[in-house]
């Protein structure tokens, strides 16, 4: 965002600077040429005043002295140019010059001036012609004589250069106070949106202490500001009444249905005759029992804060196989482990002891007695990968994308189970910034894959 503003306010500032200099400097051009022209012209006429003087009283070589020290002093070419020829000249050039005779010859009464392009004496000439015999009618008019100044354009256009190349520096010390004004003015709008963001992002996170600053940027981003800071607030209270309703919930559901459950269990131990029916009412609310538990832990989980943990993933899966093995040994199920070492992987806390005791569980339920369950932890590309590959029966791929779901429950699965096993796997997953994916085993069977982000 903040290298849009700087661009956006750039982009401006490079506009409106091309729109001040560029008519500044087509109107400096237009006025060094037109004050050119209006020096020279001034210069000639009191030129031809003396041309004219020394001509009337026929010194002619105080007319070259005159023109040859006004052409040293200014840089310009002076020619004087009669009926019969070129009278003087202070170049050799000027009197083979074309298109300054035929300027000569087109003057009669009025003065000419303006641009001769490409002429003989340095290219490209300003001139000014002006007759001599109507600049002083105290004397004898002498034939028709025009006198004839010039003076390169050249000189002209390198103060126009120069004009533009200052214009330019102008126009880039303005660009570079545009950058450094909009750097400081995008900071200013950017850093309060960078603030409120960070915020938001450890609100998100689970620091529901945290709060956005109210008192940075204009009054847009402090109103954003405070409507963050009530939405934190509001969200707070929500999630303690939910934290509230789960440690009721948790007191209120647990206590009667284990009254109940000993209630059924002394029944069936003084009852004669058949029992099945006892038995099977034991075993639905041992799958009640254990629903509760999971829609509250469930809950627990929803109003968890999400901060990660460094977990060592070899030495936590040791430990769950070794808690598990003594089960594995009754079922007659081959529980085999394998683990890289210095794996380290970002977690919740306490969640990946879940994962794994969640997916061991649906796995030695999936496999009949004499099957095998295999543990695997590596490292691929920076992630660290958690295997859970049973060799039971397995799931297709419709089933596979629904496993996932809350209370779905596969076919051939017994009355027992809850489904909602691997919902709380994905969520924990999900908390621990990882992803879950069931894919079918080598061999056949299902294979459980959690991939979590690694301690590099």
């Amino acid at each position: 965002m903040r290298a849009r503003l700087l661009i956006g306010f750039v982009l401006f500032a490079f506009i409106a600077t091309a729109i001040l200099v560029i008519p500044i400097g087509l109107t400096l051009e237009a006025h060094e040429s037109a004050n050119a022209l209006r020096v020279i012209r001034r210069d000639t006429r009191a030129l031809a005043v003396l041309l004219t003087d020394a001509l009337n009283h026929s010194d002619l070589q105080r007319a070259v002295e005159l023109s040859d020290e006004y052409a040293a002093s200014t840089g310009r070419q002076v020619m004087v140019v009669d009926k019969a020829g070129v009278l003087l000249a202070s170049r050799a050039s000027q009197g083979h010059d074309r298109k300054l005779l035929r300027i000569v010859r087109s003057v009669h009464h009025l003065d000419l001036s303006g641009i001769s392009p490409n002429t003989a004496v340095e290219g490209a000439q300003y001139y000014v012609a002006v007759p001599l015999d109507h600049v002083i009618s105290d004397h004898p008019p002498v034939s028709h004589v025009v006198l004839v100044v010039t003076s390169p354009v050249k000189s002209v256009n390198d103060r126009i250069r120069n004009d533009w190349k200052n214009l330019g520096l102008y126009g880039l010390v303005m660009l570079l106070l545009a950058c450094l004004f909009g750097f400081i003015i995008s900071g200013s709008l950017v850093r309060p949106l960078r603030q409120i963001s960070r915020a938001v992002e450890a609100v998100g996170s689970g620091s529901l202490e945290v709060r956005a600053p109210e008192s940075a940027g204009p009054r847009e981003l402090r109103v954003l500001a405070q409507v963050i800071n009530s939405t934190s607030a509001r969200l707070i209270t929500l999630l303690e009444a939910q934290r509230t309703f789960v440690e009721d919930a948790s007191h209120q559901l647990r206590t009667p249905l284990t009254s109940l459950q000993l209630h059924l269990e002394n029944l069936r131990s003084g009852a004669v005759g058949d029992t099945s029916d006892l038995d099977n009412v034991l075993v639905e609310m041992n799958r009640l029992s254990r629903m509760v538990e999971s829609l509250l832990a469930l809950a627990r989980n929803e109003a968890r804060s999400s901060v990660l943990v460094p977990i060592d993933v070899r030495e936590l899966v040791d430990e769950r196989a070794e808690v598990w093995r003594p089960l594995a040994g009754e079922l007659d199920i081959a529980l085999e482990v394998s683990a890289d070492k210095g794996l380290v992987a970002f977690a919740v806390e306490d969640a990946l002891e879940q994962i794994l005791d969640n997916l061991l569980a649906n796995a030695f339920d999936a496999i009949p007695e004499g099957g095998r369950v295999r543990l695997d932890a590596k490292a691929s590309d920076g992630r660290v990968e958690l295997h859970v590959i049973d060799n039971g029966p397995g799931l297709d791929e419709s089933e596979r994308e629904f496993a996932l779901h809350r209370f779905w429950r596969g076919r051939g699965q017994s009355g027992e189970g809850t489904g909602l096993g691997l919902a709380i796997v994905d969520q924990l997953v999900q908390l621990s910034g990882g992803s879950v994916e069931l894919r079918e085993a080598v061999g056949g069977g299902l294979d459980a894959t959690i991939v979590l982000r690694r301690l590099t």
